[in-house]
């Protein structure tokens, strides 16, 4: 008994005294990046607490002092962060490239938007639209600023828009809530009650590359460096694949 009892403790240790690594990361890796970091927590007994947010939200913890180990952010925020002291940009690896799309609520008649000349008139025709407040996240910023003044119609769109404050705006969608949303296509698959259009189309589109990085003087550097590499690997980086991610 005592042997036995020896063996499962040594078997546990890894996992009970492990290093947490603390990740910080936009909303559009969540799904894979649960995947991925699952599948390295039990290859090396280190667990991993992960937060998820708009990349506006992730920079107000940044500057409330928030210091994870590691962030997953578009490739277009490290200046800032780096000139902020927050990142070590040497150690990026980008883990792929995500594209906005547009989601119903499941069942609901599936309007076109394979052209701007269609997705206006989809829009035109909604009673109520969902995407991301620009001020917080990448695809509404893209979607406010690029896209309704693109097909001439942002002022009638944003009279009648539910902004997303953080999570996937196809809740809204499931929900009943608006009846179509608009945001990067990995934040769309996992929600359950919608069906996912596509993509906008191209001469719309914003392809955002999402990597990541390890902060400045993290606080488990090695076991964050491991995470790191292990994302970067090709077995870290196919469940981002597989959830909507092209490679970059």
């Amino acid at each position: 008994m005592k042997q036995w009892i020896a063996a499962a403790a040594a078997a546990l240790a890894p996992m009970a005294f492990g290093a947490q690594v603390e990740v910080l990361s936009a909303g559009a890796a969540e799904a894979p990046f649960h995947v991925a970091a699952a599948a390295w927590e039990k290859a090396s007994g280190n667990p991993v607490q992960a937060t998820f947010g708009p990349v506006g939200e992730l920079r107000k913890r940044i500057d409330a002092g928030a210091h994870p180990d590691i962030l997953i952010v578009p490739s277009e925020a490290l200046d800032a962060l780096a000139k902020a002291g927050a990142i070590d940009a040497s150690t990026r690896h980008d883990l792929g490239v995500v594209v906005i799309g547009a989601a119903v609520r499941e069942g609901a008649p599936r309007p076109d938007i394979s052209t701007p000349e269609a997705l206006k008139r989809t829009l035109t025709a909604a009673k109520s639209v969902t995407y991301m407040d620009p001020t917080r996240g990448t695809s509404g910023k893209h979607f406010d600023e690029e896209v309704l003044p693109a097909l001439g119609i942002r002022d009638a769109v944003r009279a009648k828009a539910k902004l997303g404050q953080g999570g996937s705006v196809a809740e809204k969608v499931a929900a009943g809530e608006a009846d179509i949303g608009f945001q990067q296509i990995t934040e769309l698959l996992p929600v359950k009650g919608v069906t996912v259009l596509g993509p906008i189309p191209e001469s719309l589109q914003k392809r955002t590359i999402y990597s990541a990085v390890l902060a400045r003087s993290p606080a488990h550097a090695a076991e964050a460096r491991a995470l790191l590499d292990y994302l970067a690997s090709p077995a870290g980086r196919q469940p981002f694949l597989d959830r909507g991610f092209t490679a970059p």
